[in-house]
C-alpha cells in the first residue's frame, strides 16, 4: 500500500506540475494580450483627441459657412426685390399698352360713326393714352436704373 500510495502522489505531483506549466503558459499568453490592449487603448486616445480637434475644427469652418450662406442670401433678397419691381413695372406698362390699344380701337370704331362729340373724345382718349404710355416708359426706366445700381452694389 505504501507504494501505491507513492505512485499516486507521484502522479498527482507530474499533474499538478502539467497543470502549474499549462496555468503559466495561459497567463504569459493573457499577459501578452493585456499589454497589446493597453497599446491599442492608449493609441486609440492619442487617434480619439486628434479626430476631436479635427472636428471642433470642421463645427467651425462650417458655422462661418453658415454665415457666409445667410449673408449671401440676404443680398439676394435685394435682386428678387429689383425682380419684382420689374415685374409690376411691366405689368403696369402691359396695362397701359392695353388701355392704349383699347382706346385706339374705340376711336376706330368711332371715327366709322360721324359725330364731332365722339372726335373730342378720341383726342382726349388719346392724350390720356399717350400721357399712360409716358408715365410706363418713364416707370420702366426708373425701376431699369434703380436695379442697375443695386447690382453694382452687389
Amino acid at each position: 500500500m505504501d507504494l501505491f500510495i507513492q505512485i499516486c502522489v507521484a502522479v498527482i505531483a507530474v499533474a499538478f506540475i502539467i497543470l502549474m506549466y499549462s496555468v503559466i503558459q495561459t497567463m504569459k499568453v493573457l499577459k501578452a494580450t493585456l499589454d497589446e490592449v493597453r497599446m491599442t487603448v492608449g493609441q486609440l486616445r492619442t487617434d480619439v483627441s486628434q479626430i476631436t480637434v479635427d472636428v471642433k475644427e470642421m463645427i467651425h469652418n462650417t458655422n462661418a459657412m453658415t454665415l457666409d450662406v445667410r449673408g449671401k442670401l440676404s443680398a439676394l433678397d435685394v435682386v428678387f426685390t429689383t425682380v419684382n419691381d420689374i415685374g409690376q413695372a411691366l405689368h403696369s406698362f402691359t396695362g397701359v399698352v392695353k388701355q392704349s390699344a383699347a382706346s385706339v380701337v374705340s376711336s376706330i370704331k368711332a371715327e366709322d360713326r360721324p359725330a364731332a362729340p365722339a372726335v373730342l373724345e378720341s383726342s382726349r382718349d388719346r392724350q390720356d393714352s399717350s400721357h399712360h404710355i409716358a408715365s410706363a416708359v418713364i416707370d420702366g426706366v426708373s425701376s431699369s436704373l434703380r436695379i442697375w445700381n443695386k447690382i453694382k452694389k452687389i
